[in-house]
């Protein structure tokens, strides 16, 4: 089995000139067709078909009205890049119909999100489609607009529009024949060569417009030691900016490379509890029940800019809907408040993304820092709200569990790690020591029972054992992993049973350790997992006050490689 890494080359800034005319254009004739073949008949069409996007339309006719010299390879490469937007929104539209016969008769509140899901669960779209929230966030502003739901796709979704050049060369003739772009690596000397054909000017009218370009970049000995472990697929153009706002120009080349196998057996895991407070709780255990690791909070740094934006993005959307109940949606007032909702969402989703990436990649690498045989997590469908919890939080929850889920399955597949999933009932409840139930309450400092508190603590007196809430989920994942029914197994206890304080997340002391969207890079001789810029942070969940009697400091035999993360740039897969 493959699977598909990639690293951009940046294209030098001399012919910046070159490649804006390449991105405008792209922009201008995707967008053409776009519009064009934006309709119901469509989408049912390219649905149907299982080839590449560009073959589901006529090669010519997309292009007719257009009075410009298109070459017919960029042609294909724009058919490709607008059937594949068009094979997308097939896919949410599908997800829409859905969601449709189990909608409410009024607007969607945070309670009836999980109604909805519930009723799409017992069909199983909810687990097969990553467009509910999404979807679920568009009707409610439809809803606020026109006080009623859509009743077709194509009432609530406007036709896309392009806001870049990018362009896909996967419908071209290959690195040697391309008549788009041609490449060629030579292995003993280390050196790609590039040949890009570009238009002379932003309307190109004949054959004589566009003009080939050579390039020979240099100074990428990543990209060479990946394509020592796989083979060059067809690049795609991208237009970047940098932070300054200047713009630069990229080919980022796909890899094929083969995953490594699941191992048969798995007798040592990672268990996954995923919380309110915090994105992710993580600690390693064996087949035998014993534990491996302290646990790690997992924790993305900028939930309080994600909470701002939510407030702004909400104060927005009630402004929004007042001026609709007046009647003043035409006017200048409403159109500027507005593009400030978009502006403000367009962030709120660039930060969802990151989360979800971030926090994928930090459980990934410590997966591969334990050496671990499989990932484990709680199924999706045992995710309840809590009563003291704000919107954004639930919403977090919600969204954030399966996407983060999907991250992980991705990479892990890359790295030859199982991802496998159980159905644990009161995994918060339950000592994961005794086995007894438990209660969970505010703090460590608090004995009183608050149901939604983060604090475990065993009801069993002989017993005692206490811990972070979210930690004991953990715990008993794994637990429920290794036993033989889909029920908590007492008989199955940790014996992770060291003279140790649990503290909650927030007043846990550790490393800040940052990891980018690219796949971990891990190296066993190294035992350290290494990545890009990030921004999620593990933070160790258990304290030790002293050392223990023998010198030990009371964690695994493993923990302390922990420091081994490092950030640096990825140089090895």
């Amino acid at each position: 089995m493959s699977d598909y890494l990639s690293l951009p080359i940046r294209l030098p800034d001399e012919d910046e000139k070159r490649f804006e005319r390449l991105a405008l254009l792209t922009r201008r004739v995707a967008n053409h067709v776009l519009e064009d073949h934006w309709t119901q008949v469509h989408l049912d069409g390219i649905a149907d078909e299982s080839h590449q996007a560009w073959k589901y339309f006529d090669e010519h006719e997309p292009f007719e009205e257009l009075d410009l010299y298109l070459p017919s390879r960029f042609r294909r490469c724009i058919l490709q890049k607008v059937g594949e937007t068009l094979r997308s929104h097939a896919d949410r539209r599908d997800a829409f119909q859905s969601i449709q016969s189990v909608l409410p008769d009024h607007k969607i509140r945070r309670i009836h999100r999980r109604r909805i899901k519930e009723q799409l669960w017992d069909g199983g779209d909810y687990l097969s489609s990553g467009y509910v929230d999404i979807l679920i966030d568009q009707l409610t502003s439809y809803y606020d607009r026109h006080g009623t739901y859509p009743s077709t796709y194509f009432e609530m979704q406007d036709c896309p529009e392009y806001d870049s050049g990018v362009l896909p060369f996967s419908a071209d003739d290959g690195p040697t024949s391309g008549q788009a772009v041609k490449y060629q690596y030579d292995a003993d000397s280390e050196m790609l060569i590039i040949r890009l054909k570009t238009p002379d000017t932003p309307s190109p009218e004949t054959r004589g417009d566009w003009s080939w370009t050579e390039y020979e970049p240099g100074g990428y000995e990543a990209f060479h030691d990946l394509l020592a472990h796989g083979d060059l697929s067809a690049p795609e153009f991208q237009p970047s900016r940098h932070k300054t706002g200047n713009s630069y120009y990229e080919l980022s080349f796909p890899v094929e490379v083969e995953q490594t196998g699941d191992s048969d057996e798995i007798d040592c895991v990672l268990a996954l509890d995923a919380g309110m407070r915090k994105d992710m709780t993580a600690v390693v255990v064996t087949d035998d029940g014993e534990q491996l690791s302290t646990p790690h909070f997992i924790q993305y740094t900028d939930r309080e800019k994600m909470r701002r934006l939510h407030r702004e993005r909400t104060r927005l959307n009630d402004r929004l809907a007042a001026l609709r109940r007046d009647g003043r949606s035409h006017t200048d007032e409403f159109s500027h408040i507005h593009s400030e909702y978009e502006r403000v969402n367009s962030k709120l989703q660039h930060k969802r993304e990151q989360l979800t990436h971030d926090v994928a990649n930090q459980v990934l690498a410590l997966a591969l820092l334990y050496d671990v045989d499989a990932i484990v997590h709680e199924d999706l469908r045992s995710v309840s709200p809590p009563s003291d919890e704000g919107t954004l939080s639930w919403e977090l929850s919600s969204w954030a569990r399966r996407d983060i889920i999907e991250n992980i399955e991705y990479r892990a597949a890359s790295a030859g790690v199982a991802v496998e999933r159980v159905y644990p009932e009161g995994t918060s409840r339950s000592c994961p020591r005794c086995g007894s139930t438990g209660h969970t309450c505010k703090s460590p400092d608090h004995h009183h029972e608050q149901w939604w508190g983060g604090h475990f603590r065993c009801d069993n007196g002989r017993c005692g054992f206490e811990g972070d809430r979210d930690y004991i989920g953990a715990l008993n994942v794994a637990r429920v992993f290794f036993s033989d029914g889909d029920t908590l197994d007492h008989g199955f206890t940790s014996s992770y049973t060291e003279d140790s304080e649990i503290v909650l997340a927030g007043r846990s002391a550790g490393t800040r350790l940052t990891f980018g969207t690219g796949v971990v890079a891990y190296e066993p001789e190294q035992a350290g997992a290494t990545a890009g810029g990030g921004s999620a942070m593990i933070a160790p969940a258990v304290a030790l006050p002293e050392p223990n009697a023998d010198g030990s400091d009371g964690r695994g035999p493993v923990v302390q490689q922990c420091t081994c993360f490092l950030r640096r740039t990825t140089e090895s897969y």
